[in-house]
């Protein structure tokens, strides 16, 4: 019974990582200028309170993106060319 919850939990979060990358995906695109499926999504560190950061690569470049929210206002996105 356990290893049955287990695996349901995994895959569970699996879907749902899944799911979160396909956003990040969509989301990014308007800023690297890539359809959404050509980008990347790497280095996704979910943040307190409704914000986080991520890396795209697309094209060979990688860009640093964010999302940012606080007092119940919508969450606003914004990515720029990483520099290394």
């Amino acid at each position: 019974m356990v290893r049955i919850c287990v695996l349901g939990a995994v895959l569970f979060l699996t879907g749902c990582a899944s799911l979160i990358v396909d956003d990040l995906r969509i989301r990014s695109a308007g800023f690297t200028g890539c359809a959404s499926q050509d980008n990347e999504i790497s280095n996704v560190n979910p943040g307190f309170g409704g914000g986080g950061t991520w890396n795209v690569t697309c094209k060979g470049k990688v860009y640093l993106c964010s999302q940012g929210s606080s007092g119940g206002h919508p969450a606003s996105y914004s990515c720029a060319v990483a520099v290394n």
